[in-house]
């Protein structure tokens, strides 16, 4: 069980700066004006799900060392 809510908080960021790419894609079709925040939210997210991606591959590692 911990392992699956370790995977879903690394999956949320990214899901979520998905989630707003397609809003902004979107938003963009239909004006000519593209909303910059909606943007650097989504931009947040991702990086928010690169530091968690990062951070559980680091722990994964030293994990595997620690059990030789």
């Amino acid at each position: 069980m911990k392992r699956q809510v370790l995977r879903l908080l690394v999956s949320l960021p990214w899901v979520a700066a998905l989630v707003v790419l397609l809003a902004v894609v979107k938003l963009a079709d239909q004006r000519s004006k593209v909303h910059w925040g909606l943007l650097g939210s989504g931009l947040i997210c991702f990086s928010i799900g690169c530091l968690a991606r990062t951070s559980l591959g680091l722990h994964n590692l030293r994990s595997a060392e620690d059990q030789k």
